[in-house]
């Protein structure tokens, strides 16, 4: 688990990091997009005055080299400095270009003057809807028109009434900045709500998964005490038998029942050690999931049966068939959850069926590209009513208190997640039959 919790920050300064980079190839892109839109323009500006202007061309390449330049710096700078560089090659460039532009093309009297009306609205892209930004793309054309009018030498009433025009042109930049701001904040906190949610969601599975297993553990408990009981008693006994020999004198007797005493009580701490280790396995399954690769079918499905058995063994005969070469993709852990849960559900299905010769089949084959593992009993089976929702989540056909409704669902999400598909039906003679596909590996 501490592995898990000190890799949990590394992955997200990790997500930072990328977040970041993409944020700043984003503001590179807009820049040298800013830079290339300048010069076609240079077309516009020849068929203002009907000949090449070779000095606005000029000027426009200045321009794309200036932005270009401020836009390949970005990758040195950081986040603020990066919004005050933006802001200048979005922003102030434009309009001192602009200005020098429009002057040498003719001034007042060019076409290109009215581009002063959309410029508040083209440098909102840059602004991004900061209000000191959208006031700056207002004022700055407000002021490089003025000065072109003003070296004209225009008359105060046109002139008034063009800046006038350009501040209410300014004044809708501004609305326009000001609700793509609000429209930021709106979506920043929409994709809040939406990863606490996705936490909460996941928290939710993971309390999910622990209530699962804790189910099985409590499935598992009864056989478990009986399983443990039987190899103590004698394990006691045993050493009981021993412990009072050992307090007699010697009498040169044979020492075999001395050695078959200790191989009992030896396979007795085994048994009950197996018990321990298995019980926590499946405990711990959820911290131990290696990732889907080559899985060997025999172990995992003696495994499981070996730890169902606590609670089969009283109530069914267990038949197995795998053959050693079944292999497939899947991962151990969770494959081996499957198995037990199928296992288990069977048992609770011929014990509230009360069916007397409880029977209960785990085979395996191997067709083509694809590994087939069965789970049978001789159950009631399932009502078709059941068997479409059989594997939708908290549902369940068991007692309240007896069933969470998850480990099916869970069941087929493992089996999925290995590429292979987990599906029930009912056997003609009779039962329920459980099948999992898995690809060879």
């Amino acid at each position: 688990m501490a592995q898990q919790d000190a890799g949990a920050p590394r992955q997200a300064a990790g997500d930072k990091a990328h977040g970041e980079e993409l944020v700043l190839r984003d503001e590179q892109r807009l820049l040298y997009l800013l830079a290339l839109t300048c010069l076609p323009f240079w077309v516009v500006d020849s068929l203002s005055v009907m000949r090449p202007a070779w000095d606005t061309l000029a000027l426009r390449l200045g321009w794309a080299g200036l932005t270009g330049a401020m836009g390949w710096s970005l990758r040195w700078l950081g986040p603020s400095r990066r919004r005050g560089v933006r802001t200048v090659a979005g922003v102030v460039v434009p309009n001192v270009f602009l200005g020098l532009v429009v002057y040498r093309l003719g001034g007042v009297g060019s076409p290109l003057f009215s581009w002063f009306f959309v410029m508040p609205l083209m440098t909102l892209t840059v602004s991004r809807g900061e209000l000191w930004q959208g006031l700056l793309s207002t004022l700055l054309p407000l002021v490089s028109a003025g000065t072109v009018m003003r070296l004209e030498g225009m008359a105060p009433g046109p002139m008034v009434t063009r800046l006038l025009l350009l501040l209410g042109a300014g004044a809708v930049g501004m609305q326009m900045s000001a609700f793509y701001r609000k429209l930021r904040q709106a979506r920043a906190r929409a994709e809040d709500e939406q990863r606490a949610v996705q936490e909460a969601l996941e928290a939710s599975q993971a309390r999910a998964l622990q209530a699962e297993r804790l189910a099985q553990v409590g499935r598992l408990a009864a056989g478990v005490a009986h399983e443990v009981k039987n190899p103590l008693a004698y394990v006691q006994a045993n050493l009981r038998f021993l412990l009072e020999e050992w307090r007699q004198p010697a009498t040169g007797a044979d020492d075999t029942e001395y050695t078959e005493a200790l191989q009992e009580t030896m396979q007795g701490v085994e048994r009950i050690h197996q018990i321990v280790k298995d019980l926590t396995a499946l405990s711990r399954a959820e911290e131990t999931v290696a990732g889907v690769g080559r899985c060997e079918l025999v172990p995992v499905i003696d495994a499981s049966v070996r730890l169902a058995s606590v609670r089969l063994k009283s109530l069914v005969r267990l038949a197995v068939e795998v053959p050693p070469e079944a292999v497939a993709k899947a991962e151990p852990r969770r494959l081996g959850q499957v198995l037990l849960n199928l296992l288990l559900n069977a048992a609770d299905a011929i014990e509230d069926a009360k069916v007397q010769d409880g029977r209960v089949a785990v085979r395996a084959e191997v067709e083509g590209e694809r590994v087939r593992v069965m789970v049978e009993d001789n159950g009631p089976g399932i009502s078709a009513e059941n068997l479409p929702r059989l594997f939708t989540t908290f549902f369940t056909t068991k007692a309240p208190g007896k069933g969470t409704g998850l480990g099916l669902a869970l069941s087929r999400q493992y089996v999925e997640s290995f590429g292979g598909t987990l599906r029930a039906e009912n056997r003609p003679e009779g039962g329920a039959r459980f099948i999992v596909e898995l690809p060879v590996a």
